[in-house]
This record gives structure tokens, sequence and C-alpha cells, in this order.
């Protein structure tokens, strides 16, 4: 059939007109891609010239497998509209379209028309879009990092200006030279204004950079209300403020971090009381219910200066105040709200301000009744384990999906098995049951944190002897160290880094072969064999000092063993190893100088091993037999 429709086959001159005129891509094709029709606009889309088209379109898909995949959407839906597709020109450009397949019957065949628009443009600009908001973010973070790290630095000598200043008033006063207080008090209040300053920002920045630490435990809220009307008193009573607390039906405790949702409520509740002369600040407490469950609300309200419409627009952007007449009546940095806020996100709520100039503000926290209920709500599935299943075991515990990922990746790409624990208590569990060969510990995570899980398990003697690789955002190797780390790493994690530690401590990836022969030579040559395909060798002369082995180390990808020399007799070790549930499953390559008896070998064919008979070819038969199981494993 002509690749070209007819003006008056199979539709009117009328729509063939329309058709060729058309300035977007429509073709006719049978299932198989075959062209029964194509307008100019196709032909100029994708570059060819009449007689160059390929017969079938098919050809021009970038991805054949995407082509097969929207054609079994189209049978079974009867039609596919505005999909997304990439093709290629004649010249091999790819290019963006934007597909709507229609069925119809085509000169008394079935067939499926086709309309294309070129969305190359926008799909740049999207992914231009896309790579300029990862830019910004990658800024953000590497600005919220700065600060926190700076922040942290200032605060050491911003201490020591305000320590000595205090001790110079001291020997002022001492000495009689009363002249010099004035000085050193104002020094004094600087130094503890700067210090206020500096530690907003590192909070500020420290939940920016995700260096926020939440520690969840019940808390009463009558007790804490008390707390926050005591610690603002005396602001209340300078400006002539009341502050009344009520609390409403049902409100006894909430699961949440004390520290973050008291610090929420001082600055609200200070605030309330700055903007307020000789009125009222109200903070009212109820219980509500919301799509995640039942909430708490604070509510935080005063009779003072109130606020504009564009004053509340930029209310909880960092280093923001009202506007620059309340920054000098008033001070402050503007960053005591825009913590409030983060804080309140970081605990699975928000907080939100109405306001009327000059009739007063009211501010709104709303949080779940138990933090944990909207963390497990966000919680996604546990990560797999990853890896060759004989190869040396890393233990990974973060509360971080990504961490699990990136982590995960680098150390399997680099051969070894990766065990994932989520939280402190699944870490201790994971720990008795796997025996890796190191583990990757973060110190950041809820309810038990990595320190605890570090010195449970340097206190028990059967897991104090596996290398503990501390991984966290926080910057306290020394602390580490002396708890009983092996190493500290800080992220964000330097792959080429991570491996040298972990290979380090942890071993080869392939895990090292334990060669048990009471004959030293023999063992040297075995060792010699081992060493040569790259893998690492330790030999033991006896069954009792391999279990000894076995005990104080991890498990090895590979055991050689002597059955007639290991001990007095080598079935007693097969037999420990056996029983062992730890240690069932390492694959084991027997050395046997003797022809085993029929009862013999019924034993070991439930084992996982290779029998390999001594003799001037035992390196040989060796190599060979660890290659069959290395094949098996990958």
């Amino acid at each position: 059939m002509s690749a070209d429709i007819a003006a008056g086959n199979g539709a009117s001159k009328e729509a063939h007109r329309l058709l060729e005129a058309a300035p977007i891509s429509v073709v006719i094709v049978t299932d198989d891609g075959r062209y029964l029709y194509r307008n100019p606009a196709h032909n100029a889309m994708y570059g060819y010239k009449p007689g160059d088209i390929p017969k079938r379109s098919s050809e021009m898909w970038v991805d054949p497998a995407e082509r097969a995949r929207l054609l079994a959407i189209f049978h079974e839906q009867g039609q596919l509209t505005n999909v997304e597709v990439q093709h290629h020109t004649a010249d091999g450009r790819t290019f963006w379209g934007l597909m709507t397949w229609q069925r119809l019957e085509f000169d008394g065949q079935p067939a499926l028309a086709g309309w294309m628009y070129d969305i190359t443009d926008r799909k740049e600009a999207e992914a231009a879009i896309e790579e300029a908001r990862a830019l910004a973010e990658q800024a953000n973070q590497t600005k919220s990092e700065f600060l926190a790290n700076m922040s942290h630095e200032l605060r050491t000598p911003l201490n020591a200006i305000i320590g000595y200043a205090q001790i110079l008033q001291e020997d002022a006063e001492d000495t009689g030279q009363d002249e010099m207080l004035p000085d050193l008090k104002k020094i004094e209040s600087a130094g503890k204004h700067l210090l206020g300053l500096i530690n907003d920002i590192l909070d500020l920045s420290k939940i920016e950079a995700g260096r926020m630490e939440i520690y969840l435990e019940p808390v009463s809220v009558p007790g804490l209300l008390d707390e926050v009307r005591t610690l603002t008193a005396p602001l209340a009573s300078a400006n002539g403020n009341k502050v009344e607390v009520s609390i409403g039906p049902g409100v006894e405790s909430i699961q949440t971090d004390v520290t973050k949702l008291k610090q929420s409520l001082l600055n609200l509740v200070s605030n309330a009381c700055k903007f307020t002369k000789e009125g009222r600040v109200a903070l009212e407490v109820r219980l509500t219910d919301g799509p995640g469950g039942r909430n708490i609300v604070f509510e935080v309200s005063d009779s003072g200066i109130g606020m504009t419409p564009d004053q509340q627009a930029k209310l909880f952007r960092a280093f923001s105040q009202a506007d620059s007449s309340t920054t000098r009546k008033f001070g402050g940095t503007g960053l005591g709200l825009a913590i409030t806020k983060r804080l309140c996100n970081l605990l699975g709520g928000d907080v939100v301000v109405t306001s009327e100039e000059g009739r007063g503000s009211r501010f709104t926290i709303t949080l779940p009744l138990r933090v944990a209920d909207h963390w497990n709500a966000v919680e996604g599935p546990a990560p797999e384990v990853s890896g060759p299943e004989q190869a040396a075991t890393i233990l990974l515990i973060d509360d971080d999906p990504q961490v699990h990922d990136l982590l995960g990746q680098m150390l399997v790409r680099e051969g070894y098995r990766v065990e994932h624990a989520t939280s402190g208590p699944d870490a201790l569990t994971m720990v008795q049951k796997v025996r890796p060969a190191a583990i990757l510990l973060d110190v950041m995570m809820p309810q038990v944190d990595g320190w605890t899980v570090l010195s449970a398990l340097k206190r028990d003697p059967a897991l104090a002897a596996i290398p503990v690789i501390i991984v966290s955002m926080l910057d306290e190797r020394p602390l580490g160290l002396s708890l009983g780390a092996a190493e500290f790493l800080t992220k964000p994690i330097d792959r080429s880094r991570l491996v040298e530690t972990v290979r380090k401590h942890a071993g080869p990836a392939k895990g090292v072969v334990l060669v048990v022969d009471s004959d030293s030579a023999q063992a040297a040559q075995i060792a010699q064999a081992i060493s040569e395909t790259g893998r690492t060798a330790e030999s033991v002369t006896n069954g009792r000092a391999a279990l000894d082995w076995l005990g104080a180390h991890a498990r090895p990808a590979l055991m050689v063993v002597d059955i007639d020399a290991a001990v007095s007799d080598g079935f007693s070790l097969l037999d420990a190893l056996r029983n062992d549930q730890a240690l069932r499953g390492v694959h084991q390559i027997l050395l046997a100088e003797r022809e085993l008896t029929p009862a013999e070998l019924g034993y070991l064919s439930g084992l996982p091993g290779t029998v390999v008979s001594k003799g001037e070819d035992v390196s040989a038969a060796l190599v060979s037999a660890m290659r069959d199981h290395s094949e098996v494993d990958e």
C-alpha cells in the first residue's frame, strides 16, 4: 500500500487537505508499526525525506520496549492520551513528544491514528528548573551546615569572654577598682547578647541541616504550662501584663520532645508579653480531632499591638520582624518565630497566626497527641538485605532511609553484604542474629540513640569485639572513640573514606578464609594458594582453636578443614558448626587424606561443603573448589 494517503481513498478530500496542512505530526499505523499514512508535519518533525523514512514507526523510538508497554495499555483501554515519549530524528537527535493514540479502521483494516506535539523545549525548561531547584537546595544545605559549624566555633570564645569579664569584675571589686566595673559589665552584657544570637542561629541552622535531635517522652501538660508561666512571669510583670492559663477537658499528657515544645511555647508567650503593655496574655490548651488522629492545640493570644497582613506574611522568615521600627523599639533578631515554626514541623505539627493591627495576635500550635504516630504514618518500608550472601556482612544502623539507600549502595558495589536496622532496639536484636563483620552506627536516632547502642554493644562480651564505625552529622569524635568506637566518620560521607574505613576494620568484602590444619607446612601452602585468588586467609592448628577464632571474629566466607588432623576426630568440629545457628551455613572445603566411608559421606552430604582429596595437587584442587564456590555465590 502506498505510504501516502490518496485523496478520496479512506478519507474525504477535505479531511485529507486538513491533515496535510496540520502543524502537528499525524500518522496512521498498524499495531506492528507499519505506516499507512503520515502527513508532511510528521516528516518535518523527524527530519526525514519522504523516500528515507523507515518502514515502521517503531524504529523511531529511543526505547522500543516503551512502545510495547504503551501498546499493551492502548489495547486494554482503547486509547492513549497525552503521553510523554522520547523519539529520535534522522540525524540521531532525541526529542520529546506529547503523543495521543486513537483506534480507527483504515482501508478496511484495524489501525491506530497517532498525533504528536514536539515538547522538547518544555521538557528542557522543566529539567533546567529542576536542576536549579536542586542547586538551590544544595546551596541552602551548605549554608545551614556552614552556619551550624561556625556558630559552634563562635560559642567557645564567647563563653571565654563572658567568663573572663565576670572574673575581672570580681577582681575589681576585691581590689577596690570600682571605676572599671561599668565597662566590664558592658563587656559581659554584650557577650551574653551575642551568645544569645549565636545560640539562635545554631538552633535554626541545626534544624535546616537535619542535625536537630528529637527525644520522645511522655510530658505532663499541666506541669509544662506551670513551668512556662513561671519562666515568663518576670517579662509579663515588667510590662504590667497578666498571663492566664486554661486547660481543656481530657488534656493530661502528650508524647513529644519536651525541650522543643517548651522552647516553642516560651517563644510565643515571651513575644506576647513583649508586644503587649498592661494587657492580657492567654495560653489555652485543648484536644481536637484531625485527619491523622487526635491532636493537641496550644493557643497563645494577646491584646497587644497586633500586625498588618503584610507583616504576618513574613513573620516566620529567618531574620525578619514585623518592620524596622519594631526592631528598633523591641530589639531581637527575628529568629525566634522562625525557630518555633521549624520546631513544630519537626514535631509533626505546625504553627499559624491570625492578627489585626491594634487588636492583638493569636498564635496556634497544633501537634499530634503522640509524635510517634506521626512518624509511623510517614515511615517507609524497611530496607532489604542486599549484596552477595557469602560476602562479609556490614550492619547499617540509621533512622534515615536515604542513608540506608546511599551507604548501602556504596558498600554493595564494593562486594559487601549489607543488613539494615532503623532503630536502636532493632539494632541490638540484629547484631545478635547477624554477627556482622562491622557496624555502621548513627548516633542521632529517636528513642534509643546511637550512644546507648554503642554502650550496650561494648558491655556484651560476645559482641564487644565487633568494630563499630560511627557515622553522624555530629562532630563528636573524641566522645565516640572514648566509648569504644573503632572510627568516627562525619556526614556527608566521602565514598573512598567510607570504603577504606570499612575494609580496614571488616576486612575484604569477600571475607576471610579460615584454614584448620595441624600441619603448619601444608597450612602455609594452602594460605599462599588462597592469597593468590585475592582472598585473605587465617589459619589455626586444631578444632578448639577454630571455635575460639569463630567466637571472636565475624563469620568467615569459607572454611578449609583437614577433617583428619583438625582434632582427634575432625567430624567433632563439623558437629559443632552444624549445631551453631550463626555458623550453620558457612561453606566448607574438607581435605581428606584417606577414602571416606559411606557413613561419613552420608554425613557430609547434609553439609554445605566440598571434599578435596589430599595429594601433590591439593592447592590446585583447592583453588578449583573455591572457584566453584564463588560462582555459586554470584
